[in-house]
């Protein structure tokens, strides 16, 4: 056992990776702090390390591999996540104690609490099988920002996408009760969080109720303000979702989706479950049930057998959709994968030259609807403060920025757009709204 007094020692929490994965380090840091130790989001001079990997590039991986040798130099490391889940022997530095994967993460705490200071303990077990693992959290862990928070709701990913190792990591679908889901929303308004995001490994998947259920029992939350989903697949996006987010007070026009791309013959190399006329049916679909809702995208270029003239449509079809932000990022092979051997692949270069022209035609597609926002009246959510500017998100997901001296973090502000600083609208204030 630990024989130390738990309020002595300070463990760092190191997260790399996703969303649901800084949900997770939150979980273990609340878990930790409630035995008492001191933990802190930091990978500084601490007598312990957490270190949540991830792998969802081979640069990813080696990040996570970074990040344990250079915390292994001053304090006994516990490795967790999806790099280790894929190969847990890498992780023998001197000083790491405890490599787990993705399955039982919080078992890293009883490793802690248990540690003797003797060799490394190996608890990675196959995800075959594998149950959603409970987890919580109150919102005093200090990984999440001071008003929106994170509620993971399903785990794992049926999907077979070529290109992605993940479900190899993380596991089948397993989602997280409706009841758990409502009665953490509300424990984190009662913290204080004004904004919640629904997340997940392949959020649509989400099987324990129907989205639109669950859209609506948030909605019946007073003091949370504001619902959004993580990345959702565009079949997720059914009539009844969209219903229930039109009918919803808190859900916020603002989708992101997932497409990687807008080429059928790309789509069906990636083992995408749709079809390009799916995806504008979808984007159709949105904007007659909730106009004005700001749409952006994951894309992926430079995909092995990609064309010009694939990668031509997809360009267009970033300006024909209206995506006011593509996060778009140039393929890379990924070992394990079918992607990783398919023929046709695309020198780098040209991967690289194609991801800046697709990010300069979603930057004209942004500045295009920034200019639209001119003299609308608009909500912030104030997210930051410095001086007497204030910055935050509109219900669109659009940043925000004006100058107000009363305000602090958490409020709602009503402003006026009038004008821009790059991405960032320039506004001036109306007034209060709690």
């Amino acid at each position: 056992m630990l024989n130390k007094d738990p309020g002595s020692v300070k463990i760092g929490i190191y997260t790399l990776g996703c969303r649901v994965n800084q949900y997770e380090s939150g979980a273990i840091a609340e878990r930790l702090k409630s035995f008492g130790f001191k933990v802190e989001h930091t990978d500084r001079g601490c007598d312990y390390y957490v270190v949540n990997t991830c792998a969802v590039t081979a640069e990813s991986e080696r990040k996570s591999r970074q990040a344990v040798r250079r915390m292994a130099r001053s304090g006994r490391v516990a490795v967790i996540g999806c790099a280790s889940q894929l190969k847990p022997g890498i992780y023998g530095y001197e000083n790491v104690f405890f490599v787990g994967g993705c399955r039982e993460k919080q078992a890293c705490v009883e490793a802690i609490l248990n540690d003797t200071g003797g060799a490394a303990v190996s608890a990675v077990a196959p995800m075959q099988g594998a149950r959603y693992e409970p987890m919580s959290v109150n919102g005093d862990s200090g990984m999440f920002s001071d008003c929106r928070a994170f509620i993971k709701i399903e785990d794992g990913c049926n999907g077979k996408c070529a290109y992605c190792i993940i479900p190899a990591c993380r596991g089948s679908v397993r989602s997280r009760p409706l009841e758990e889901v409502v009665a953490e929303a509300k424990r984190l308004s009662a913290s204080g969080y004004k904004e919640i995001i629904l997340t997940g490994i392949e959020v649509g998947a989400y099987n324990k109720a129907p989205l639109s259920q669950l859209i609506g029992a948030m909605s019946e939350l007073d003091g949370v303000k504001r619902v959004r989903f993580g990345s959702l697949s565009p079949l997720a996006v059914s009539k009844s979702f969209l219903e229930a987010a039109a009918a919803s007070c808190n859900f916020m026009p603002h989708l992101h989706l997932s497409l990687q791309s807008c080429s059928d013959k790309v789509l069906k190399a990636m083992r995408r479950p749709y079809t390009k006329n799916d995806i504008y049916d979808k984007v159709r679909l949105i904007r007659e049930y909730l106009p004005g809702c700001m749409l952006s995208a994951d894309i992926i270029v430079g995909f092995p057998g990609e064309s010009d003239e694939d990668f031509a449509e997809t360009c267009a079809s970033v300006a024909e959709l209206r995506l006011f932000r593509v996060h778009s990022f140039p393929y890379s092979e990924r070992e394990g994968t079918p992607a990783a051997t398919m023929p046709g692949r695309i020198d780098p270069s040209v991967r690289y030259a194609r991801n800046g022209i697709l990010l300069s035609a979603s930057g004209d597609v942004r500045n295009s609807i920034i200019r639209e926002y001119a003299g609308r009246r608009l909500e912030v959510l104030v997210e930051k403060t410095s001086g007497a500017y204030a910055k935050g998100h509109t219900r669109e997901f659009l940043e925000a920025q004006f100058m107000y001296s009363g305000c602090k973090i958490g409020d709602i502000k009503e402003v006026i757009a009038v004008g821009s600083d790059g991405d960032v609208l320039n506004t001036v204030i109306q007034e209060s709204k709690q």
